[in-house]
């Protein structure tokens, strides 16, 4: 059964959905959280960020979510925000870290919790209509691993070094979605931690 995102029980109601590092870094109150997935999308490191986790002369990359077939799951943490107030924060919060500082822009889908629920849920991708999207820059994924695995570990921004991110989204996916079978993240995740051993 489907229900609003922004009407749910008493009071109102803001779904938020994270697939980066908004699983683990999130900044603004909610009630409850829970896992589950959207369908249609592939995660990916196609973006690159000149503010949290790169700067303008050392870009870093963060994730996205490309758009595929239905077939395709991406799993990530539902936030249930609740109250006026806090839903005006989480939105504010979120505008400046998503879209002002990111480059993303805000959508919505239908998300798939583990119970079997539905819910419309508020998230932020980026598109190939802005400057800091880039791509892949090889059809083979090996390529494009080594490339991006390589800026990654030259890369640093105020909210830390853009290992970090890579390292604690594969550490978080692993450790709470088992049924998720992400190839370019957990590929990038290992070249990330080699190349930091060869430059050691």
């Amino acid at each position: 059964m489907m229900s609003s995102p922004n009407k749910m029980g008493e009071g109102e109601r803001l779904e938020i959905f994270g697939y980066g590092s908004l699983v683990w870094k999130h900044d603004f109150n909610f009630a409850v959280k829970e896992n589950g997935y959207i369908k249609g999308y592939q995660r990916k490191f196609w973006q690159q960020n000149k503010t949290h986790r790169g700067t303008p002369d050392q870009p870093g990359r963060v994730a996205i979510l490309h758009e595929t077939h239905d077939e395709d799951k991406v799993w990530g943490t539902k936030f249930s925000v609740v109250g006026a107030p806090d839903i005006q924060e989480a939105r504010e919060k979120l505008n400046i870290r998503e879209t002002v500082l990111g480059g993303y822009i805000s959508t919505s889908k239908t998300f798939y919790s583990e119970t079997g629920a539905q819910c419309s849920v508020l998230l932020f991708t980026a598109t190939k209509d802005n400057d800091l999207y880039v791509g892949p820059i090889s059809s083979y994924m090996d390529e494009d691993i080594e490339h991006i695995a390589e800026q990654v570990i030259r890369s640093c921004g105020f909210a830390g070094t853009n290992a970090e991110y890579v390292i604690k989204l594969a550490d978080f996916v692993r450790n709470n979605f088992p049924q998720e079978n992400d190839e370019h993240l957990f590929l990038l995740d290992k070249r990330v931690k080699e190349k930091m051993k060869e430059n050691r």
